[in-house]
């Protein structure tokens, strides 16, 4: 097997273009073409059917797709190895995080490692679940970070953090000067929650489902941060992680009550491939996390 139009091919089928893999690989679109000729040649078979410019793989080029990920993880997987032989405290860290954890839990994290291993180059990707998963199958981060558990066979899930989710009210609320207040008194509220898919909706639906609960969903937002800003508008209320919102509480702008009975408790997971290598640097940065997320 020639490894470089392997490389070439592989390139296409993640970037779904010619023009993408010769851009990235830094080749002319016809040497590209010209490479997946020659391996489609060689196995007698095609890899790829196209339609215009828009190509997609074959059931050949699925096959061999996933042979090359494996291929080509190997090869990462023995710098990885080859790195911790030789004790180099340097290297590359990928993470991929959920909107929650990427920017509330995580930064403070990454900044404490950094100063202690200053040499380690650290990559995040912030995005929605079903990105980080993708990332962590695909091999393209090392390490994901999640709200919420997806029993995939190639995911190893660990629990990292858990966090209490409590009620924010403006502060002109009837419910302002509640230290407490009963999961029953929301019924009827107007209230602002995340976009369908994302975990904490899902946490906070299925416990109005246990309970009974019916609330007045008027306004859908993407970011706990767009949430924040629209109760402290008046809008309606939320409920959202107690860390979230400390500043915004110690600041006057907005209140946060806990639950008397029935807490809502959010639990984050920690996910790489099955099939990863965890180097000394993966494995420091876990064990790190671990002890400051405490």
């Amino acid at each position: 097997m020639n490894l470089n139009r392997l490389w070439i091919f592989y390139n296409v089928a993640k970037l779904k273009g010619f023009s993408s893999a010769a851009e990235s690989l830094f080749l002319t679109q016809p040497a590209v073409s010209t490479q997946i000729k020659l391996l489609e040649d060689s196995y007698n078979i095609k890899l790829f059917e196209r339609y215009g410019k828009k190509i997609r793989l074959t059931t050949a080029g699925e096959v061999l797709l996933s042979y090359a990920e494996r291929i080509f993880n190997l090869a990462k997987e023995a710098d990885s190895v080859i790195e911790d032989v030789k004790k180099v405290n340097s290297g590359c860290l990928k993470i991929s995080a959920s909107l929650t954890m990427g920017t509330y839990y995580l930064p403070s994290i990454l900044s404490v490692f950094k100063m202690k291993y200053p040499n380690i180059e650290i990559q995040m990707k912030v995005g929605n679940s079903e990105e980080v998963i993708e990332n962590i199958l695909s091999f393209n981060s090392d390490l994901g970070f999640i709200g919420h558990i997806v029993p995939i066979e190639k995911l190893i899930i660990a629990p990292f953090v858990e966090e209490e989710l409590v009620i924010i009210v403006p502060s002109s609320h009837e419910f302002a000067n509640q230290k407490t207040i009963k999961l029953s008194r929301l019924n009827g509220q107007h209230f602002i929650m995340r976009e369908k898919g994302s975990g904490t909706r899902e946490d906070i639906e299925n416990k109005f489902k246990k309970e009974n609960i019916s609330v007045r969903v008027i306004m859908e937002l993407g970011s706990n941060e767009a949430i924040k800003r629209a109760v402290e508008a008046g809008l309606g209320i939320s409920i959202i992680s107690v860390n979230i919102v400390k500043r915004e509480v110690d600041a006057g702008l907005i209140k946060a009550i806990r639950l008397g009975e029935g807490k809502i408790i959010r639990s984050f997971y920690t996910i790489y491939h099955k099939d990863k290598y965890l180097s000394s640097i993966i494995r420091t940065f876990l064990s790190m996390a671990s002890d400051l997320s405490i």
